[in-house]
């Protein structure tokens, strides 16, 4: 049926319920008038095997359409309770009246629900941030109870620091540590600046699987110098059965250093989440209990996870894995040029603040003094006071492009060029559905938060390390370019999650701006942390109790392995080159 058959019937059904009714319009008649004189030109009913992103497809053209169908529909049921309300786009049921709108309002309803957060002002931005700010702000689903955010787990008890890391961390560095691949290279450890010092030998893992991916692994029941305790499969977090206890429900968080967060903070995003949950189920009256996996390490890509989730993960029988990472394969060089005299990572002597884990060709003896000394951090403090104003220092001229085809706002995977290795990923992500496929456990993927918009500003001494993250480790990319990058990644990121109906987190799009989150552009503070573990509880809580009322969840337990089939307690000593310094 046409656009414009579909207006004269509506058109048709209006006139015969004004007929109907007398001169004075009855509550129900007024109740049609309402929802008929509205943004709907087609009333969907939601049909078996049926989800937002495709009904949109279907009937607007496209995946991304469907916030415009949720707020039409919602304004609808304000006035006629018939039609749905939607408070979860991952979440509709058989039967659901939909509204869908006209081309035009859909265009308008999805500019209104797809508007990024408004960024802070200079003044807000310099103001501090309290956890009392974000329940005042933050929009809670009527169930959940604002007061748990303010509640933690109790802290894991560490162990005793072995001597011998102790020793192996201050002389080469707090990864000389951890387990390595056997099949990564010597000149992996020789050139790509892993260690302080390269150490005469490294331990070493042998996966069966003979690929290089995971990179590493963290020791298993230790406690690191970093601060970081682990359990018997060396993941953050405490001991855990190989086989899935009963009426247990298994989460397990993959990512890099965003999902094992700071090692010598208290508690990490899962250890949040899996508090919170059990919170949740006790007060709902299920007879379930949670257990969230921290599988994260620092430094990996998407390939790492790809093998984490299938070597490591899945053999503890979990229900749900959550992905989160968009930071490690992403390279400004591959969507912005700039002057060929300008060296990446290397500003100008004085624009931006050094750090004592990052090489640089400006470091001054102050600098160098202040690895050591705090009296020597506050004169530098100081000096920095006059040279650094917080607001974003003048940038090289630069160019950003697109490649061949692609439409950086509707972005399709076969033009994604070699733009932030976002095809890799892709391809990284689609191996993950079909391994969680294959054992039936939800995949939920969140959007990638990155701190940086343009005209943003900072205070140079609270915020120095995010200020230096901006302006050192990218420069000379400008902030408007970091968020144009970082929107792109975004938008492919739903994208993928629609055509592949995974669920989606979209802590981009609900995390509060504030520098007072961030350490830098992509690592949250101890109150980031636990807002963004608030945002992930939020986010799945509808999806399990759907999948709890159904009675989905839990499972009994479908593996009863009597070891972790690629796990090896022992690992090996290998040898490296002697004599050898990190460039």
């Amino acid at each position: 049926m046409s656009l414009k058959i579909r207006q004269i019937s509506l058109c048709l059904e209006l006139l015969v319920a004004l007929l109907g009714a007398s001169i004075f319009p009855t509550a129900a008649t007024a109740a049609v008038l309402s929802a008929r004189d509205s943004v709907c030109t087609e009333i969907y009913t939601v049909q078996a095997d049926d989800w937002l992103s495709k009904i949109a497809d279907k009937l607007l053209g496209d995946l991304l359409a469907y916030p415009a169908i949720v707020s039409a529909t919602n304004q609808q049921h304000a006035a006629d309770a018939s039609f749905a309300e939607v408070t979860n786009p991952d979440l509709i049921e058989v039967g659901w009246k939909l509204c869908i709108p006209a081309g035009t309002q859909a265009e308008e309803l999805l500019t209104e629900a797809t508007q990024p957060v408004p960024t802070p002002s200079a003044l807000d931005t310099l103001a501090v941030y309290s956890l009392d700010d974000f329940v005042n702000d933050f929009k809670f689903t009527p169930y959940l109870k604002p007061e748990w955010i303010y509640t933690s787990p109790e802290r894991l008890t560490p162990f005793a620091v072995r001597p011998e890391h102790a020793a192996r961390a201050e002389q080469y560095g707090y990864r000389a540590n951890y387990l390595w691949n056997k099949y990564l290279s010597d000149g992996y450890f020789l050139n790509s600046g892993i260690f302080r010092a390269v150490p005469p030998e490294v331990y070493s893992y042998d996966p069966s699987w003979r690929t290089a991916y995971p990179r590493y692994r963290y020791p298993a029941n230790v406690t690191l110098p970093t601060g970081l305790t682990t359990n018997q499969f060396g993941w953050r977090g405490p001991a855990l059965s190989l086989e899935k206890p009963a009426r247990t429900i298994r989460i397990a968080c993959v990512g890099a250093s965003t999902t094992v967060d700071g090692h010598s903070l208290p508690f990490s995003y899962p250890e949040l989440l899996q508090h919170w949950l059990n919170l949740w189920a006790r007060e709902s009256g299920y007879n379930v209990r949670f257990e969230v996996i921290n599988a994260g390490r620092e430094g990996i890509g998407s390939r790492d996870i790809a093998a984490v989730v299938r070597y490591e993960v899945l053999p503890l029988d979990v229900d749900y894995v959550v992905y989160y990472e968009g930071s490690n394969q992403f390279d400004p060089r591959s969507m912005v040029s700039y002057p060929a005299d300008v060296t990446f990572g290397q500003p100008p002597a004085g624009v931006a603040p050094n750090f004592a884990n990052v090489d640089s060709n400006d470091k001054t003896w102050l600098d160098q003094l202040s690895e050591y000394s705090a009296l020597a951090v506050r004169a530098r403090s100081l000096v920095e006071q006059f040279s650094i104003t917080g607001s974003e220092p003048a940038k090289p001229e630069q160019t950003f492009f697109l490649p061949d085809g692609l439409n950086e706002f509707k972005p399709d995977r076969a033009h994604l060029g070699r733009a932030l290795a976002l095809k890799a990923i892709l391809a990284d992500l689609n191996k993950i559905k079909h391994d969680l496929e294959a054992q039936n456990v939800k995949f939920v993927l969140a959007t990638f938060d990155w701190f940086v918009y343009d005209g943003l500003v900072l205070d140079p001494a609270r915020h120095r390390a995010l200020y230096g993250y901006l302006n050192r480790i990218y420069w000379p990319i400008s902030y408007a370019n970091m968020r144009r990058m970082a929107d792109l990644q975004n938008r492919v990121f739903r994208l993928w999650a629609a055509e592949n109906r995974v669920s989606l987190i979209d802590v981009a799009g609900q995390m509060p701006k504030h520098p007072d989150l961030y350490d830098d552009a992509i690592h949250n503070t101890e109150l980031g942390i636990r807002i963004r573990a608030w945002i992930n509880f939020q986010t799945l809580v509808p999806l399990l109790k759907r999948d709890i009322e159904t009675k989905r969840l839990p499972r009994p337990a479908r593996l009863f392995y009597q070891e972790h089939p690629y796990f090896q307690s022992r690992y090996e000593i290998r040898a490296l080159p002697v004599n050898q310094t990190v460039p």
